[in-house]
């Protein structure tokens, strides 16, 4: 179901799937190609019942320097299309699929890095981890990668990253809502894996309903919100999961979810 992609791995254990950008050389930068390879992979996760919350990580050092500028720029225009096409459609994945995602940046996270932390529902960052948007500093304005970065931080802070196009600590991060947690070096696997199980041990099926109900309400008008989400409540009622979590709180045990 998941084929192989040139720069890419992933694993699959206790439930955690971990997508792995794997191009230390060029610390992690990514082409047409792997975004395409990225998309493909979080829609196949998706649909394995044995995967229930996905982390996407850097090999080596840095977390993703961005696209690799070589595979888009000075391109013909056609191929430039095809190039950001497939990184608007990566980017789309994260709020298309009903299974949570964590990035997990260390290192540098510039460019496209940023974005993946942003787009993704929530980030675990190592405290040395360095964002930043610095396209403007190349001469062109990072488009492809504007929504995903101002839904996580708000219009005025994310123009102002992109216009100045400079670099930032995990900690500002944090501060600006960018990052979900700062980890120091020596516990970032630790409290990372800890947060990915917090998720995979909850009930499948409420976290990914929860999830579509978040997203499908995302900026809609606050009526229709309460009204919509009211018609989530039964379908969750009625699932195997809230019977059984219901039941073990009684009985005071720990609840059997089904993979899903």
């Amino acid at each position: 179901m998941l084929e192989p992609v040139d720069h890419l791995r992933w694993e699959i254990s206790d439930h955690v799937a971990t997508l792995t950008i794997d191009r230390p050389e060029k610390r992690n930068a990514m082409t047409g190609g792997m975004y395409l390879g990225l998309t493909r992979w979080l829609f196949a996760l998706d649909e394995l019942p044995e995967a229930r919350v996905i982390i996407i990580q850097g090999e080596g050092p840095a977390f993703c320097a961005g696209s690799d500028v070589r595979s888009f720029a000075g391109k013909p225009v056609v191929e430039q299309d095809r190039h950001f096409g497939q990184t608007a459609d990566f980017f789309l994945a994260f709020s298309q699929i009903s299974k949570p995602v964590i990035a997990a940046p260390r290192g540098y996270a510039l460019g496209g890095g940023t974005a993946i932390t942003a787009a993704a529902d929530f980030a675990i960052a190592e405290e040395d981890a360095l964002f930043g948007v610095p396209e403007i500093k190349l001469g062109f304005w990072p488009c492809t990668v504007m929504p995903p970065i101002i839904r996580a931080v708000g219009a005025r802070r994310a123009y102002e990253l992109f216009v100045t196009g400079r670099r930032f600590p995990a900690t500002e991060a944090v501060a600006m809502g960018l990052v979900t947690k700062a980890a120091p070096a020596d516990r970032f696997e630790e409290e990372l894996g800890a947060f990915a199980r917090q998720i995979a041990e909850t009930s499948p099926f409420a976290v990914q309903m929860g999830k579509r109900a978040f997203h499908e309400t995302a900026g809609i008008e606050y009526n229709k919100a309460v009204h919509l989400l009211s018609k989530y409540m039964p379908v969750l009622m009625d699932s195997e999961d809230a019977r059984e979590g219901i039941a073990a709180f009684f009985e005071k045990r720990e609840p059997k979810w089904r993979d899903g």
